[in-house]
């Protein structure tokens, strides 16, 4: 199984010069799904061990640069070189010391990975092993990322009130009243954003 899958990857520089009869070719066959198959990573070397029905989707995956991340053949990816870091799941990892697993709903969950040799190898530990709990992770870290954003124009705003010589209790922030924006600031600010944003310097009283 594992030379059908490359045989797979590397058959289609060869078939893209057919007029169209590349279409004709089937690349796939049938597997048994949830087997692991070993993988490495092209980066580090990394062994990993996926689940068969995706082996497929991640020997066509291609990192920022246009190479390969993955192959099956050991002697195509670098030696590997171990390191510390520990998967987001591991017992002692500062994603559970934190608190964010028990926030997320993935306390139960763990993994005995702690030898990987980068946070990049981490991603794609995580990406390849975790794939579900690591878009609940990413889902959490951007909404923190957006109220922290969000806290950062207030305080923002709270300083130019008061550079303006206005108390910040006396004057409140104005809302943008365009549905699904947050944007808060004083009228001649929300004017701005109107404009850029919206496209419109109309303010709502």
């Amino acid at each position: 199984m594992a030379e059908a899958t490359i045989t797979e990857r590397d058959l289609r520089p060869q078939t893209s010069g057919l007029g169209g009869l590349e279409k004709e070719v089937l690349f796939q066959h049938i597997r048994t799904g949830q087997s692991p198959v070993t993988i490495w990573a092209m980066a580090d070397g990394e062994e990993l061990e996926v689940p068969e029905h995706i082996v497929a989707s991640a020997m066509q995956k291609k990192d920022a640069e246009g190479n390969w991340m993955f192959t099956m053949r050991k002697g195509e990816a670098p030696p590997y070189v171990g390191g510390t870091v520990l998967c987001f799941l591991h017992a002692d990892s500062p994603e559970r010391e934190s608190g964010v697993l028990d926030k997320i709903g993935l306390a139960g969950k763990r993994c005995l990975k702690g030898n990987l040799a980068s946070e990049h190898s981490k991603r794609i530990h995580a990406a390849t092993r975790h794939h579900k709990e690591q878009e609940a992770h990413q889902d959490y870290l951007d909404r923190e990322e957006k109220q922290e954003d969000r806290a950062e124009r207030r305080e923002q705003l709270a300083a130019t009130l008061v550079l303006a010589g206005k108390a910040t209790g006396q004057v409140k922030p104005v809302s943008c009243s365009v549905e699904g924006c947050d944007y808060e600031g004083t009228k001649r600010q929300l004017a701005g954003h109107r404009m850029g944003a919206h496209k419109s310097g109309d303010i709502s009283e």
